[in-house]
């Protein structure tokens, strides 16, 4: 049975993945993004967590996230953007999927290097 459009019996979308699939390298002061896409009627969250430790995450705050939905493609975006990168934004990024009731994960990795000085 189906309710507001959500099934408990549904899978979550095959295609799931992450533009760049690698980790990014941004220098310090610039600008890198990370896009986490899903294509789907059943996909009811992208969402973008910053691991902190093996146990540890927190959400990534709203203003380094834009969320787009096309629903002429099924599609989904929450777009991870680091503007003035600084050392703290160095780490790893979990964009979760939630659909149906179930969460599907991708990880990815930031680095920020110092400023190149020539």
């Amino acid at each position: 049975m189906c309710f507001n459009l959500m099934c408990s019996t549904g899978s979550l979308p095959r295609h799931f993945k992450l533009i760049p699939e690698k980790p990014i390298i941004v220098l310090q002061g610039g600008t890198g993004q990370i896009i986490c896409e899903a294509t789907g009627t059943s996909v009811s969250k992208l969402q973008w967590k910053k691991v902190l430790s093996p146990s540890v995450e927190q959400s990534v705050p709203e203003n380094m996230v834009v969320d787009i939905k096309d629903e002429g493609n099924n599609l989904v975006k929450a777009i991870l953007k680091v503007t003035n990168a600084q050392a703290q934004d160095t780490g790893e990024y979990k964009c979760l999927l939630t659909a149906y009731g179930k969460t599907a994960r991708k990880l990815t990795r930031i680095r920020v290097d110092g400023k190149l000085v020539i």
